[in-house]
């Protein structure tokens, strides 16, 4: 009886811990790279940079997904355009909130800002895939 309890037990923090599909987040100077069409992301234990086609943008906290593989963490977006851009007319970074679900070697992310007309649409990356960009610039 004590043998089926303990395997139960086991068996449960597997579960639990599985969700997130074994992902960790790097420490220290390691990076990991994620990328999708649009989007590479390079996590590390202190956050991430992430580059777009017509923008860039960091998560200023680590990265620590939930039981369910869900995080949130704050940091920042700045919009690009193409072309010359004037002195006075310099992009600026924005708060932005990065919400994201991690699946296995998949990850859904969204980018919530103050001004909705500039948040993306949500974006799909893959792990160690360092994306698809076509820059704006």
């Amino acid at each position: 009886m004590r043998l089926h309890v303990v395997v139960l037990f086991l068996s449960s923090l597997v579960a639990l811990g599985g969700v997130a599909r074994g992902w960790q987040p790097s420490t220290g100077n390691s990076s990991e790279i994620w990328g999708g069409r649009g989007v590479t992301m390079r996590m590390t234990g202190q956050g991430a940079m992430l580059e777009f086609d017509c923008a860039h943008g960091s998560i200023t906290q680590p990265i620590k997904p939930d039981a369910k593989g869900e995080f949130r963490g704050s940091g920042t977006y700045t919009a690009e355009r193409g072309g010359p851009v004037l002195k006075a007319d310099q992009p600026h970074d924005i708060p932005a909130m990065y919400r994201g679900v991690i699946d296995g070697d998949s990850m859904r992310l969204e980018i919530v800002v103050s001004d909705k007309d500039q948040s993306p649409a949500p974006l799909t990356l893959t792990r160690g895939n360092a994306g698809r960009l076509v820059k704006c610039r």
